[in-house]
Order: C-alpha cells, then sequence, then structure tokens
C-alpha cells in the first residue's frame, strides 16, 4: 500500500510491464535474421562537390550538351546563352556546366556558383547566384559591367524580347510538332531519360509549360497563331531599326545585356546545326531571306568576340 515503505511490485505492476515491453521485442524470426546479417551503421557521405572542376573558378550551370559544355560553344537555351553571352562581354572568367531545372536551386537555369578560394573548406556555404542576380554579381566581381540605359526607351525594347519574340519562340519550339521532334526532343527529353513512358510525360509537361507562359502575357485564353508570328516579324523588324548601322545597340560603345539578350535569339535562329524544320521556319524569316541584314551581322560580331 502507498506509505507502507513496501516497493515489493503487485503482480498488476508485473503483469503490465510484461505487456509493455512485449511491443519493443523484436520478433525471433527478425532477431535470428539480424544476428546472422547485423546492421552495420556506416560513416556519413561528404557532401557534393563539383567534380572534376576547378573550385578556383566561376562556374556557370548551363543548359548545353556535354561535349559543348566542355569546349564553351553556345547554349542552345535563350535565357542561358544571354547570361552566357554577356559574361564573358564583361570579362568574367567562368567554366560551363551541363544542368537542368531540377538541379537549379531556383527550379531555373541558369544559375552561377562562385569560386571558393584557396582557403575556403569544399563544405563552406557558397549561395548560388541567380539569372535575376547575375547582373549586379558581375559588377561586384571583377566584370567590366557596364550601366545599362535605365529608361522607357530601353525597356520598351526589351519587353519586345521578353514579350513578342519569346511566345513565337517557346511556340516555335514545343508547341509546332515538327520542331518539338526535331529540336526539343533530342535536346531536353532525350538526355533526361531512356523511358517512352518518361519521355512521353516529360513531352506533355514541356508543351504545357511552354503554352501557360505564352497565356501569362495573352489576353485570350487561345493563341492566335498569325497574330503572334506577326508580332515577332514586327518586333524584329523594330529591332532592326533601331540598330540601325551602328555596330552595337542604343549606338552603345561596346555590347551590353541587351545586344546579349538580341544575340541568345538571333543565333539560335541562325543555327542550322540545330535541326529546325524548313517548313516551319516562321519565326525570323527575316533574319535567313536578308530583310535584317544588319541583326544577322550583329550576331556575327558577338559571336566572334565571345565564342571564336
Amino acid at each position: 500500500m502507498p506509505g507502507d515503505g513496501d516497493n515489493t511490485p503487485s503482480k498488476t505492476d508485473i503483469a503490465a510491464n510484461r505487456a509493455q515491453s512485449s511491443w519493443f521485442r523484436t520478433p525471433k524470426p527478425v532477431k535470428r535474421l539480424f544476428d546472422k546479417s547485423p546492421l552495420i551503421s556506416y560513416p556519413a557521405n561528404k557532401l557534393p562537390q563539383r567534380k572534376s572542376l576547378d573550385r578556383r573558378r566561376n562556374a556557370l550551370y548551363i543548359f548545353t550538351q556535354e561535349s559543348d559544355g566542355q569546349h564553351d560553344l553556345p547554349s542552345f537555351n535563350p535565357s542561358c546563352l544571354k547570361w552566357q553571352t554577356y559574361l564573358k562581354l564583361m570579362g568574367t572568367d567562368y567554366v560551363t556546366v551541363p544542368s537542368n531545372n531540377h538541379a537549379s536551386p531556383t527550379g531555373s537555369l541558369p544559375f552561377l556558383m562562385p569560386a571558393c578560394s584557396d582557403t575556403q573548406s569544399a563544405l563552406d556555404a557558397i549561395a548560388p547566384v541567380p539569372s535575376n542576380k547575375l547582373q549586379e554579381w558581375a559588377s561586384k566581381n571583377g566584370g567590366s559591367a557596364k550601366e545599362e540605359p535605365g529608361n522607357m526607351r530601353y525597356e520598351a525594347y526589351m519587353s519586345l524580347l521578353d514579350h513578342r519574340i519569346r511566345n513565337a519562340w517557346l511556340h516555335t519550339l514545343y508547341l509546332n510538332p515538327t520542331n518539338f521532334a526535331a529540336v526539343a526532343q533530342p535536346l531536353y527529353i532525350d538526355p533526361s531519360t531512356s523511358s517512352r513512358a518518361a519521355r512521353y510525360v516529360l513531352s506533355k509537361n514541356l508543351q504545357a509549360a511552354a503554352l501557360a507562359e505564352m497565356l501569362k502575357t495573352s489576353t485570350s485564353p487561345v493563341i492566335d497563331i498569325d497574330m503572334l508570328y506577326r508580332e515577332s516579324d514586327s518586333a524584329f523588324a523594330a529591332l532592326s531599326q533601331l540598330l540601325g548601322e551602328h555596330e552595337w545597340f542604343f549606338d552603345e560603345d561596346a555590347p551590353g545585356l541587351f545586344d546579349a539578350a538580341v544575340f541568345a535569339y538571333t543565333h539560335l535562329l541562325l543555327d542550322n546545326g540545330l535541326g529546325w524544320r524548313v517548313e516551319d521556319e516562321r519565326l525570323g524569316k527575316g533574319l535567313r531571306d536578308g530583310r535584317w541584314k544588319n541583326l544577322i551581322d550583329h550576331e556575327r560580331r558577338i559571336y566572334q568576340k565571345c565564342f571564336q
């Protein structure tokens, strides 16, 4: 009884303890199995490192093929190529690394991993630089970044690239069946998996994402394809008129971010190696028929400056 000083457990306590311990007792067949093959605790894996890369150099993660990345050739993705070109124009030292959106901290490419000094440990936390911070990062880390015109005229012309030309690009690459099979499939889908079922799902997801992006800037739930290409055509014509007989856009002494952004589209549209289908080349047709020769010359100047 309580307070008697008798610590001998009662039969009820003993039964309760046995019932409780039975819940944590390993079944005999399982115990015999682990007696024969005991668990071994291995040391923790090291955190991922940039294997085979010189950590003393910046690494730009972009869409590119393995062989192209080793030779720092232009990316086949306009957004990646824009920043790849811009960093070259600014004199930033970096190596390109083939990657995909799933490997990006922000869910999209490109992003840059800054170099580590010799005194920094491989486990030191180094924040990746997303694309919307690359211009600022380049200006603070030794690049010769020039100040872009921050006026409404500059923004208006940049919007032609970000909306009219980009939307036509999305339709041409992802929603045009022949170009999707000839260009997008081998570049974005096939390297990801060998499973036919997985490739089918990835293809549908990629096409749905492209359509969703196009609808963001559309006033209608239905895309007017003819209007889409007329607007992209007028956008290229406006860019050609803006450039005129100047070497660089806005009559600057040296190329900048806007030049890189234009080059990202003109170079890819003029690149026959991507496998564009001739019967579906409505986007940028004026580049190929010579109407916008000054844009072709501009593309060649940027290419020679950055990739030759």
